[in-house]
């Protein structure tokens, strides 16, 4: 792996420098997407249920066991009266929610783009530099001099693919995570709101 470093030449170094805070990112927000929960199901039943015998301490309670990500929603609808009130609340916590969840997320795109470009430079500069040496060699080219050049520009391309497509395809699950979790936040949202209202009517 040293060796490969070594011979990949200068551009390599902040490709690789790339890749392990794109990894971590992957990994730390992999984590923040599975373990917050999303506000359905049986849970969201619970919520709604103590919310409307009055035991808002009960649905919180269940709303931070099992969806400790939204918690913060179910708390600014409860402790609000209105329904316009209550779906402002909804809507400020569940953007907060949102950015939450999306942090660092742009790092991840912006590895994607410049990993490969960093890659085609560092080819593009080995290639300058093998055939600089053709050049220099004059009529006496060895032909496995120069393919060894090139071979090891090629090394930054290569590099540069391997940090951006995973960089892309995470980043590309991050953003259509986000979109469903935005999809059950206004549906549970809007749930209890509803029922609230209905209750208070």
């Amino acid at each position: 792996m040293m060796n490969i470093l070594a011979q990949g030449g200068i551009m390599i170094w902040p490709i690789m420098a790339l890749s392990v805070p794109a990894l971590a990112i992957i990994a730390e927000r992999f984590v923040a997407f599975t373990t917050t929960g999303s506000p359905a199901g049986d849970a969201l039943e619970r919520i709604i249920g103590s919310a409307l015998r009055g035991d808002a301490n009960a649905a919180l309670s269940t709303a931070r066991t099992q969806c400790p990500g939204c918690a913060d929603m179910f708390e600014s609808i409860l402790a609000t009266s209105g329904r316009t009130a209550r779906e402002r609340a909804a809507t400020a916590a569940g953007e907060a929610i949102l950015f939450r969840l999306g942090r660092r997320l742009d790092f991840l795109s912006a590895t994607a783009t410049a990993a490969p470009l960093m890659g085609l430079l560092g080819t593009v500069l080995g290639m300058i530099d093998a055939f600089s040496r053709l050049a220099s060699a004059g009529s006496g080219v060895d032909i496995t001099t120069l393919a060894g050049g090139i071979w090891q520009a090629l090394l930054t391309t290569a590099a540069g693919l391997t940090v951006a497509i995973p960089a892309l395809l995470a980043h590309s699950w991050f953003r259509r995570q986000l979109e469903k979790r935005a999809f059950a936040l206004q549906s549970a949202a809007n749930s209890l709101i509803d029922a609230l209202e209905d209750d208070n009517g």
